[in-house]
């Protein structure tokens, strides 16, 4: 089972309307088969469940490659291991539906922070994805690079100084104002929203999170406000996810306008 909803983004997602909703009830492939289909102008985002039936988890793992089968079973528990085969065979199965290839033929290459790409000859899609816990997000469009993470909201020891550590000054400065019971929601608003846009641009955290400066109080729009000087805020949009209670996201994109459609895969079985 799937559920679909549309959501039209436009100037920096500061304006989101709600369209349509379908809830197909199918086996997994007739279940792609009826995934919308991806527009030139679209980001599909895309929240799965880590946690697969054995058949299925048997299906994902045999669509993956020599390397990542060896990556696989290097972690330590097997909820680990399981969990990294279904991120990655989801993965492929996905991408391979866009493309309109088999999931195993696909090539993945590795820019120097990490971030995974399409192969050259598998170019016109870009993704990224983000997990935590049982849950990953995978975005996917032709726009462009993209950047997604995710995480649960959570207390944390120190999170005044954390923030402090890591972020600029006027951020520690609004950060300490806030009420202590706000402070967790607001401190995962600034990780995923920095995270993402350094995803985005293959950077990763340790180009640092304190030359990105991004909006995080309570029911604030997700906004870019600084950024190094060879980039400007308002050439990206950066839009809050919200894919499960208790988790927050972020997706970062470097276009001015798209349309967002969100695909709940967390039922598919």
């Amino acid at each position: 089972m799937a559920s679909y909803s549309r959501f039209q983004t436009i100037e920096n997602s500061e304006s989101v309307r709600p369209g349509e909703r379908h809830e197909p009830d199918a086996s997994p492939g007739q279940m792609l088969l009826r995934l919308p289909r991806l527009e030139a102008a679209e980001v599909h985002v895309y929240s799965v469940s880590l946690t697969q039936p054995q058949q299925m988890l048997a299906r994902l793992a045999s669509m993956l490659s020599e390397d990542e089968r060896e990556r696989a079973g290097r972690f330590h528990f097997q909820i680990h291991s399981s969990r990294f085969m279904a991120g990655r065979g989801l993965l492929r199965l996905l991408l391979g539906r866009h493309l309109e290839r088999e999931p195993a033929e696909l090539d993945f290459i590795y820019q120097p922070g990490g971030k995974p790409e399409l192969g050259p000859s598998q170019g016109g899609v870009h993704f990224n994805l983000a997990h935590c816990e049982d849950t990953l997000l995978l975005a996917v469009s032709r726009l462009g690079p993209l950047g997604v993470d995710l995480e649960r909201v959570r207390d944390l020891p120190d999170l005044e100084g954390l923030v402090g550590r890591f972020f600029s000054v006027r951020e520690a400065t609004a950060f300490a104002r806030l009420p202590a019971a706000e402070k967790p929601q607001a401190f995962f608003n600034l990780w995923t929203r920095k995270e993402a846009w350094l995803k985005a641009t293959g950077d990763g955290i340790a180009q640092g999170l304190d030359k990105v400066e991004v909006t995080f109080l309570p029911k604030e729009p997700a906004r870019l406000l600084a950024l190094p000087a060879s980039d400007a805020p308002q050439d990206w949009t950066l839009h809050e996810l919200q894919p499960a209670p208790g988790f927050v996201g972020a997706l970062a994109l470097k276009q001015p306008t798209f349309s967002l459609v969100n695909v709940d895969l967390s039922l598919m079985s």
